[in-house]
């Protein structure tokens, strides 16, 4: 059977076109739009219709090495300086291209699946709410261009209360025109849980509020409690998570919010799981018992800092656990003793996955290294540092 098709070779590199531009300033190249720009280390070649500017050559590969809005400049390598023409000169239309294997099954990609995930919010500080999950977006059929570079953010998670502060809300992470918001830090003290993609737990010092939540990216964080029986038991809220809210601080402690199962990158994994609350005794070391630590949601949430003064010593069970990494967790919450207080802990960063059927080219350019695999006929690219995806 022959590999031919059209005139070309199965594998055969043809040239795809990336934009038309013209070089009247040197060392300048402009487009005719910001998408039709190539990108920073994209590797292209220079056809025409007539001739090249002087200095310039075709069957030559040149490197992106800077870009503004419609314009870049190049180099011979990559890095390297940039190449000089004279002003105005040659003829024809000049196209900037870029050599692919051709594929005849299919082109590259119209529409490709995503899953956003942002950093996870840090615990509370001092009897401190949980963390809450960093907002979580995921779809199909999002449509993109060829030869357009496609920003891919990683957002960190947030640090965890060390004062009377809330902990700190989680950064966002992006791709393309999808923004996931950063999970809300959880309640420190007497605070209420901060807003984010899904909010915070309220503090354990009294009824205090969890934060909101992102519509459509996360859940609202659960309020803490405080009791005084002999002495002061603190319970705080459990921050949000992306598949259900924060649970609030009782006598079953403020568990994280649930995050959300996906099968993205061929796997059943958990993302965006609340933080769970801390808890904490203030007056007095004995009686009503908190038992366990508030565990944090499935997808990554931290377990909160626990106490426990039923021994007639009031003893830390637990230290407050961070988010996991790259699932946009929440950190758990501190605790608090008469001896002294414990921090919240950081919320886990997030991720952002990509895929689209196998049968499709490649990409022709990828920046921070994402890791490549292949499953159910899929190529998956995962994010967990930022960078750029061309297709």
């Amino acid at each position: 059977m022959s590999n031919r098709l059209g005139g070309f070779i199965a594998g055969q590199n043809i040239d795809a076109s990336i934009g038309t531009f013209t070089a009247v300033t040197s060392p300048t190249f402009t487009f005719g739009s910001t998408a039709g720009t190539p990108a920073v280390g994209q590797a292209i070649q220079l056809t025409t219709t007539g001739t090249l500017p002087t200095g310039l050559s075709i069957n030559t590969t040149y490197y992106v090495i800077s870009t503004s809005t419609n314009t870049c400049q190049l180099s011979t390598t990559l890095g390297g300086s940039a190449v000089t023409f004279t002003n105005s000169s040659g003829s024809g239309t000049h196209t900037a291209v870029t050599q692919r294997a051709f594929n005849p099954y299919a082109g590259a990609p119209d529409t490709v699946e995503y899953l956003v995930v942002a950093g996870g919010g840090g615990g509370g500080f001092q009897r401190g709410g949980g963390g809450g999950a960093g907002g979580l977006l995921t779809a199909t059929s999002f449509t993109v261009a060829t030869g357009s570079a496609l920003t891919v953010t990683v957002g960190a998670g947030g640090a965890g209360a060390t004062t009377s502060a809330n902990g700190t809300n989680g950064s966002n992470s992006v791709f393309s025109s999808i923004t996931s918001t950063g999970g809300g830090g959880g309640g420190s003290d007497v605070n209420s849980g901060s807003t984010g993609g899904s909010g915070g737990g309220g503090s354990g010092r009294f009824a205090i509020a969890g934060g909101a939540g992102t519509s459509g990216q996360g859940n609202a964080g659960g309020a803490g409690s405080g009791t005084v029986v002999g002495f002061d038991t603190f319970r705080a809220g459990g921050g949000g998570g992306a598949g259900s809210v924060g649970i609030i601080g009782t006598a079953y402690l403020g568990q994280g919010g649930t995050g959300v199962c996906s099968t993205i990158n061929g796997s059943r994994v958990f993302y965006a799981g609340g933080g769970g609350g801390g808890t904490g005794v203030g007056h007095g070391s004995s009686g009503d018992p908190i038992v366990g630590a508030a565990l944090g949601g499935a997808g990554g949430g931290g377990n909160g800092a626990s106490v426990d003064p039923s021994s007639g010593t009031t003893v830390l069970v637990t230290q407050s656990m961070t988010g996991t990494a790259n699932t946009g967790g929440g950190g758990g919450g501190g605790h608090y003793l008469n001896s002294g207080s414990n921090q919240g802990a950081a919320g886990g960063s997030g991720i952002v996955i990509v895929r689209y059927p196998q049968i499709n080219l490649a990409p022709a350019l990828v920046t921070g290294s994402p890791q490549v695999n292949y499953a159910d006929g899929y190529q998956i690219y995962t994010f967990t540092s930022s960078g750029s995806i061309i297709f």
